[in-house]
């Protein structure tokens, strides 16, 4: 069992899914739970980012680290937001990888295309 996005933007576990999120936040100079640093992060169930990314600020990133991993949407003018925020921390992603064959910059530029595409199409970017 795992999570699909639509628009062929993600296929895999939940925890690959949470382990991309942990890469997004960290890029963002923050961190998404489970922590590393509990010192730091003493609210495991919260994630954080630098005070450079605020609801206001970066409206996609802020929806996406929020939704639900199971179920929901995202609709197509946010989905065009997370977009390009994601290739605003691409470069900061380029240096994590899951094994040789798969970076997490590959995973995030697969987001980025589907959402993109939801937007083109004015769909929900849809978690099944």
């Amino acid at each position: 069992m795992g999570l699909d996005i639509s628009h062929d933007a993600f296929s895999g576990s939940y925890s690959k899914f949470n382990r991309l999120r942990q890469v997004i936040a960290t890029a963002m100079g923050g961190s998404f739970p489970p922590h590393t640093d509990q010192k730091l992060y003493p609210n495991e169930n919260k994630w954080y980012a630098s005070w450079d990314y605020t609801q206001s600020s970066h409206p996609g990133l802020y929806a996406f680290m929020n939704h639900s991993d199971c179920d929901g949407d995202i609709p197509p003018g946010t989905a065009e937001q997370l977009a390009d925020e994601l290739e605003e921390l691409l470069p900061k992603i380029e240096d994590f990888h899951i094994d040789a064959q798969l970076s997490y910059s590959a995973m995030v530029r697969k987001l980025i295309a589907g959402c993109r595409l939801a937007a083109r199409r004015n769909e929900l970017l849809e978690f099944l």
